[in-house]
């Protein structure tokens, strides 16, 4: 009954909270351990994985959690004070709490007999919005467990590119490969080739742009598009907003149709089902062929029941749905003087890179790139742009 109230199921709070004095059945923020959890997340959004950011806590000599516990609550301190796992950095990074919300019903055990915990699916766990305040923002949570998702390991030289695990090849959807070597005398021969060329005997064609390209070309996209959003804010959220209603009503309509469809399957396997009981009854129909089919039919009902409801769901989510322009254009407002890129600008501003074949035109080899941003996904410039708010209108 508690869970299922929004109250917190925990005996105790996670790093970065406490216990209201107040109130011990509220949590409020620990500004000192709060500083290290934002400076884990802030480090994740640089490209640093769980490893490299335990090893500079522990560098920097930042008091693990159990030391960091023992010294607030007077107990023995641990012989090693400073020694970050990735194991604890991971979980930190994981925990949903540090946006605001409570978390119930993460474990269960299936029997009072078996007292192992075990990991309950998502679906079954109740989230509760807003029972603290947040350490982190929702959208920077978010990002962090994509970015988690998509592991950038250094190639063998211990070097990593900014763009590692953002760039996608048009053609088969396959990350492409960040390539670079000792004996090159400089960068300019870093590249990225589709993970499934394989030297011309994988699936797919070469989809081959050296680094240092892309990132001027990168750096401009993302020069010209922040200046657009700036300048003509109300008219790039009017046309995002469209664009997002348009895609929304047709993946809608899509779902619409696979939900009308399994229902209408549901209803003929309830005859088919029916048909059998009474060919059984009459005796057509043996009963160890009845069980068979009955058997296989029933595991179809329960296979396309649990799609409907996932479709059910998915249809009411997003009903709900609005692009989130407003995040984006926070970003753009921060980053509106960009001058240069590092792994966390490109990590909070692009959800991904898409590169697509080069083409031939008049003698001349041309390459497209696309760039999806976060919260907003491609953004096209107009050719012919809006006028200028008033305010910035140049006289003539």
């Amino acid at each position: 009954m508690r869970g299922e109230a929004g109250e917190h199921l925990a005996s105790n709070p996670p790093y970065g909270y406490i216990k209201d004095p107040h109130d011990k059945k509220k949590w409020i923020v620990d500004e000192e351990a709060a500083k290290v959890v934002r400076r884990i997340f802030d480090l994740c959004i640089a490209g640093k994985g769980p490893m490299q950011i335990a090893k500079i806590l522990t560098a920097e000599k930042v008091l693990t959690v159990t030391a960091y516990h023992a010294k607030q609550k007077g107990w023995t301190m641990p012989d090693n004070l400073y020694g970050w796992n990735k194991k604890s950095i991971a979980g930190i990074l994981e925990r949903r709490e540090y946006t605001g919300c409570t978390v119930n019903f993460k474990t269960y055990t299936k029997s009072l007999k078996f007292k192992k915990r075990l990991e309950n699916p998502k679906e079954n766990q109740r989230i509760f919005e807003g029972t603290q305040p947040a350490i982190i923002e929702y959208g920077q949570w978010e990002r962090v467990q994509v970015l988690r998702e998509n592991k950038r390991r250094p190639t063998k030289t211990g070097k990593t590119s900014i763009f590692s695990g953002l760039v996608h090849c048009a053609d088969c959807g396959a990350k492409l490969y960040y390539c670079t070597c000792n004996s090159y005398k400089d960068d300019s021969q870093d590249h990225f080739v589709c993970s499934n060329y394989k030297s011309n005997t994988g699936s797919c064609q070469i989809h081959y742009i050296r680094e240092i390209t892309l990132y001027k070309r990168v750096l401009e996209c993302v020069q010209r598009t922040l200046t657009y959003v700036r300048l003509f804010q109300d008219d790039f959220t009017q046309e995002m907003l469209m664009q997002d209603e348009a895609s929304r009503k047709a993946e809608l309509a899509q779902k619409r149709k696979a939900l009308s469809g399994a229902q209408k399957r549901m209803e003929d396997l309830d005859k088919i089902i029916q048909h059998l009981y009474e060919d059984n009854v009459l005796g057509k129909l043996s009963d160890l062929r009845f069980q068979k089919l009955s058997a296989q039919y029933e595991t179809e009902q329960a296979e396309i029941r649990q799609l409907s409801e996932t479709l059910e769901r998915e249809i009411a989510e997003e009903a709900e749905q609005v692009s989130d322009v407003g995040r984006f254009l926070q970003l753009a407002e921060r980053y509106s003087d960009i001058q240069e890129l590092d792994a966390a600008t490109v990590n909070e501003l692009i959800e991904k890179i898409v590169i697509h074949s080069p083409e031939k035109i008049d003698g001349r080899k041309h390459m497209t790139i696309e760039i999806y941003f976060t919260y907003v996904g491609k953004i096209r410039i107009p050719l012919q742009k809006p006028k200028l708010p008033a305010s910035t209108e140049k006289p003539a």
